[in-house]
């Protein structure tokens, strides 16, 4: 269960920080920015298909957003975006705080492989939590050339039919697949007249660690998974007892 919360704490991470690039570089063109900025990031590729957003009436959608597996994995894709809904004050894109209505992320997949060098979703984060330490991706410079901080009130977010497939490059057991459950928030960053990304990321990892653990604790997949799992690791212990014997 611990392992489930972690990989989607990681998956919203990686997801958050993009699309903060995003926000953040309403004027100077999303699809290049998160393309261009995404990458550096990640340390894999990221694609975005399509952004259709009115910077006069601050809504629209961003489709395929595809986030590439970090080198050492074997799957195409890290996740993948359907469809991104955004609707954002268009008053508030010139200031300090970017207000976002609402943020509708739907049909995420997301892909979860295990390999000899850890899983490729904590690699991601790893990667975006080193970069994001070197340089600070939510701060743009004002006409002196200073450094200035934006922040984001969330009025809504929510992510819907996501799903979720697990592979493991070491043991012989097919994909698994598991679906989350639905994530709403609302308020973020209100009463605080603005929350910085480290905040909106905070907050939505917590309440997908609640989520995920219902479902973690409820999923018949994953037991099966786990029995699977022993299986072979009772079955190479009992080979590797008989060569033993055999000497």
């Amino acid at each position: 269960m611990k392992t489930l919360l972690k990989i989607v704490a990681g998956l919203v991470v990686v997801l958050i920080v993009l699309l903060v690039i995003g926000v953040l570089n309403l004027d100077r063109g999303i699809k290049m920015a998160v393309e261009t900025v995404g990458p550096g990031l990640t340390q894999s590729d990221v694609t975005l298909a399509d952004v259709d957003l009115s910077l006069k009436t601050g809504e629209g959608s961003l489709r395929g957003l595809v986030v590439g597996n970090p080198a050492g994995f074997s799957s195409a894709d890290a996740f993948s975006l359907g469809e991104i809904f955004l609707s954002i004050e268009p008053g508030s894109i010139t200031t300090d705080t970017i207000v976002i209505n609402s943020i509708r992320i739907v049909a995420p997949e997301i892909t979860y492989e295990s390999g000899k060098s850890g899983t490729n979703l904590s690699q991601l984060q790893k990667n975006v939590s080193e970069a994001a330490g070197e340089s600070d991706s939510t701060a743009t410079a004002d006409e002196s050339g200073e450094g200035t901080t934006k922040k984001l009130i969330v009025r809504d977010l929510k992510i819907t039919g996501a799903k979720m497939r697990y592979v493991n490059q070491l043991l012989d057991i097919k994909p698994i697949d598991l679906t989350l459950p639905d994530i709403q928030l609302t308020g973020i960053g209100e009463r605080s007249n603005g929350a910085t990304a480290a905040e909106v990321v905070r907050q939505v990892m917590v309440a997908i660690n609640k989520s995920a653990a219902n479902t973690a604790a409820n999923s018949g997949a994953l037991k099966e998974a786990g029995d699977q799992i022993k299986k072979q690791v009772e079955d190479k212990l009992g080979g590797f007892k008989g060569l033993l014997d055999k000497n």
